[in-house]
């Protein structure tokens, strides 16, 4: 029975791969119109922790794109995954991040998209499983709407007590200039949960500045005031002169993004969690300067302030970096980074160096670094933060990239982790096919 529902999410990849080969085979008039672009991933991961047994997980991921180019007429999407995970009390899973059937043509003001999808760019609803549409209102506005069912990636289920619906409006200018607007709404068990705006922008101003952006503004009742700019995030960044740039950021909303550390986490089981401020802070805003006095060398300064607005923490971080190419032209670059990390709550001083060198189609990289936050998950599968504590963990890594061709690749990626009398390995190892 077992060996029965493990093989199911395979048999599902495998119906819905016929499905998809046949109907453009079948709706293909001219064989040279046809295209298709693929990219097949397949992922081995492995952790073992002190004596304990060696726990590994095994992942094949399917990228593709068929039947006309994307924006010359009706193109299937498929992104999917089956990942397997031997050992007690783990199960297969079957992960569809999109598979929708799209359409949209320069020959034509009609676009749309139906099956399963991400909105993030144009209503910042997120995933959704139901039927998107809009109308080319000139050269660069469009408009539309979207309606459909929250879909769980996880468990491969529709969720149709959870409703989502909204209309939205994009612009797509010259020099890369974006705007879009929308309103949303979010319904669960026939009562609305969320409505809100959300709106992003992109506005390139010639090669000295770049501004990037995006909210989200509450307008349900039950919200209270102080709270309904829920999400806010902007970029600028400012070119003074040519070896000389400085970036200011400014995010506060919701604390840890659950749904995006997971989707991170489950499409590269390589990602590291050095960086995990971002998911502990709701309010983080700072400034950087970066200087280039010679080609080939790169400085950074930056300071950042981060807030736990519930808790009432405050932290702030001094960062001194560097990068450089090609040195002594021994066509190796190396980078390195230090954090003076103070506040309420701060971890200690942290720092990372790494050396990267290419030998053709082989490239190298080796790399440090001590870092004092880390993430665990809760048997319900949700992350949280902990705060590692002295003595401060060490991570030691490789990184080796082989490009055999422009079709065939392969990385190989590993890390000893020492922490006091605790040591922990981590494997990963990646085939990469393209098409």
């Amino acid at each position: 029975m077992a060996s029965a529902e493990k093989g199911a999410p395979m048999k599902k990849l495998s119906w819905l791969l016929l499905i998809l080969l046949a109907i453009p085979s079948a709706a293909e008039e001219k064989r040279k119109d046809f295209f298709w672009q693929a990219a097949f991933y397949q992922d081995w991961m492995g952790f073992k922790s002190g004596n304990d047994e060696l726990f590994s997980r095994l992942s094949t991921r399917l990228n593709l794109a068929l039947w006309r180019k994307p924006g010359s007429g009706w193109t299937i999407f498929l992104d999917a995954r089956n990942r397997f995970a031997s050992g007690e009390g783990v199960e297969n899973r079957f992960l569809i991040y999109d598979a929708r059937l799209a359409y949209d043509s320069p020959r034509s003001k009609f676009f749309m998209s139906l099956g399963q999808m991400n909105l993030y760019d144009t209503a910042g609803i997120g995933p959704l499983a139901g039927m998107m549409a809009g109308y080319k209102l000139g050269r660069f506005l469009s408009a539309g709407a979207y309606g459909g069912m929250a879909n769980d990636i996880y468990s491969g289920k529709l969720i149709f007590d959870y409703q989502k619906y909204g209309i939205f409006s994009r612009y797509i200018g010259p020099g890369a200039r974006q705007f879009s607007i929308s309103y949303n709404v979010v319904r669960f068990d026939k009562q609305i949960e969320r409505q809100f705006v959300y709106s992003s922008l992109l506005l390139p101003l010639g090669r000295f500045l770049i501004v990037f952006g995006n909210s989200e503004f509450e307008l349900g009742g039950h919200t209270a005031a102080n709270d309904r700019l829920s999400r806010l995030f902007i970029n600028v960044r400012a070119n003074l002169t040519r070896t000389a740039d400085v970036t200011a950021s400014y995010s506060s909303g919701r604390g840890m993004d659950y749904h995006q550390f997971l989707l991170e986490q489950s499409q590269d089981p390589g990602l590291h969690s050095s960086a995990i401020e971002r998911f502990y802070y709701n309010k983080t805003f700072g400034v950087r300067l970066s200087l280039s006095p010679l080609q080939g060398f790169r400085l950074h300064v930056s300071r950042r302030e981060s807030e736990h607005q519930d808790s009432g923490i405050r932290n702030h971080t001094t960062d001194f970096g560097f990068a450089v190419n090609d040195v002594l032209r021994s066509k190796i670059s190396c980078y390195g980074n230090y954090n003076l990390n103070r506040g309420d709550a701060s971890e200690a001083d942290t720092y990372s160096v790494s050396a990267a060198r290419n030998f053709g189609k082989l490239s190298v990289t080796l790399s440090y670094a001590n870092y004092f936050n880390g993430v665990r998950f809760s048997a319900e599968g949700t992350p949280q933060l902990i705060r590692i504590g002295l003595p401060k963990q060490q991570t030691f890594s490789g990184n080796f990239f082989l490009a055999l061709n422009r079709t065939v690749a392969a990385a190989l990626e590993y890390s000893y982790l020492l922490q006091s009398d605790d040591q922990d390995q981590q494997f990963f190892l990646r085939l990469i096919l393209r098409k």
